[in-house]
């Protein structure tokens, strides 16, 4: 009879553990149904797909940012820290309805160089909800006592997220310092001057506005003077003629790799802006930038070189000058093969003098500088030049060079005498050049 008893309330036991654990499956599955109820996006509205193994369903992304920012879910998550791909986050009370998240370290990936982070040692968000039930608050980067600050503000329809921030004015050493453990320089550069920015971001559709405002930038304690009275260490065929780089080629240069080189102080904000989005087209480095990168930093991928490229280059272009940053430049840029400056690159693939380049060639010189390697294996492999960029080249330089009158026709044209009798005949880049213009 005890035995029986025993086994009696075993079994109870064990089904009321079961009924427990079936209520609380059905609570689980019904919670989840009406969550994906809840998340189902209606015809037009902002959606994403969600994969669960093979599974998947299309959600409403404006749904998700409103339960995740409602305030009993920040209700729920309050003292908690919750693990995200930039880091972990803290989420605390801020006052009466808003919220503090804060992330120490963090992470920021996805914009400006692929795979590149952006590491903070810190970053605190506040959020609150207006009466219009968009989103706003105040965020700060780095430490509190040299911190970035600002104001951000999200305005979310069915369709999109907006996001507009706006940053303090700052110091611009104090934007510098987020990044002390990756820039070697920082400690012995002077940075002067006032920084501020606005930042607009649209999702889906991924697009990043960024326009920084600099003034007063200056840089010294690099040591560039030491550039002034160097001589470039290139491994060339010859010395540079005494005519310098020529007429042509320092305009085919600049209107290819730097447009503004006479305006700017060593950056191009405008090209910052530009390349600081998720899919930048092209890059923001001025020609005191690859300077900086051909005699300083290297060519590591990453934001902590393109950081300390700018310093070097604000300081090099009041050290040096432009016409000094011309020079070194053209005498130590790679030109593709292991060529190594200007004079190299015209010798080896043009048979002539880098003074003596007619506008046509400085163009297309100019235009291998993108990718000098790529450029010239396609020409290896097809025989032919890439006639838009060096028209787009020609069409940049300033003043627009003038278009050669083709031969005329008929028994009584005068052959051109060349300028050297005993030259080379043309190398076949030139008469490919030539073919290309010609059409």
């Amino acid at each position: 009879m005890k035995a029986w008893r025993v086994t009696s309330w075993r079994t109870k036991l064990a089904l009321w553990i079961t009924g427990v654990l079936a209520a609380l499956l059905l609570a689980l599955l019904v919670g989840g149904w009406a969550m994906l109820r809840l998340l189902r996006p209606v015809d037009g509205e902002w959606a994403q797909t969600l994969h669960i193994g093979p599974w998947q369903r299309a959600i409403s992304m404006p749904a998700v940012i409103r339960l995740a920012t409602h305030p009993v879910m920040l209700r729920v998550l309050e003292g908690r820290t919750v693990r995200t791909p930039f880091g972990r986050v803290a989420i605390a009370p801020d006052g009466p309805d808003a919220w503090r998240a804060t992330c120490a370290p963090c992470a920021l990936r996805g914009i400006g160089l692929p795979g590149d982070a952006v590491r903070l040692t810190r970053l605190v968000v506040t959020l609150a909800r207006d009466a219009d039930m968009n989103l706003q608050g105040d965020f700060a980067l780095g430490e509190p006592a040299h911190a970035v600050r600002g104001r951000w503000r999200a305005v979310l329809t069915p369709q999109r997220l907006e996001l507009n921030v706006q940053g303090d004015v700052t110091p611009i050493a104090d934007a510098f310092a987020l990044f002390a453990s990756t820039i070697p320089e920082l400690p012995h550069a002077q940075v002067d001057g006032l920084m501020r920015f606005d930042l607009r971001l649209r999702l889906p559709e991924r697009t990043l506005e960024f326009r920084p405002r600099l003034d007063g930038f200056r840089v010294a304690g690099l040591g560039t003077e030491a550039l002034l009275n160097a001589a470039p260490n290139c491994n060339t065929d010859g010395a540079v003629p005494a005519g310098g780089f020529g007429t042509w080629l320092p305009r085919a240069v600049i209107a290819a790799e730097d447009q503004r080189f006479h305006e700017h102080t060593g950056y191009d904000l405008d090209e910052i802006g530009h390349a600081l989005s998720f899919e930048p087209q092209r890059g923001a480095s001025t020609l005191s930038q690859q300077l900086a990168r051909l005699v300083y930093t290297g060519g590591a991928r990453g934001h902590a070189r393109k950081l300390r490229e700018l310093l070097y280059a604000v300081e090099l272009d009041r050290t040096l000058g432009k016409a000094r940053v011309m020079h070194l430049y053209l005498s130590l840029v790679p030109w593709g093969q292991g060529r190594c400056g200007a004079h190299a690159a015209a010798a080896q693939l043009l048979h002539k003098r880098v003074d003596k380049l007619t506008p046509a060639e400085a163009a297309w010189l100019a235009s291998l500088l993108h990718n000098p390697d790529l450029e010239l294996a396609r020409f290896d492999a097809r025989g032919e030049v890439n006639a838009a960029r060096v028209r787009w080249v020609l069409s940049q330089m300033r003043p627009v060079p003038r278009t050669p009158k083709p031969p005329a026709r008929g028994g009584n044209a005068t052959r051109a005498v060349p300028e050297d009798a005993t030259a080379a005949p043309p190398a076949p880049i030139q008469q490919a050049l030539a073919l290309a213009l010609a059409r």
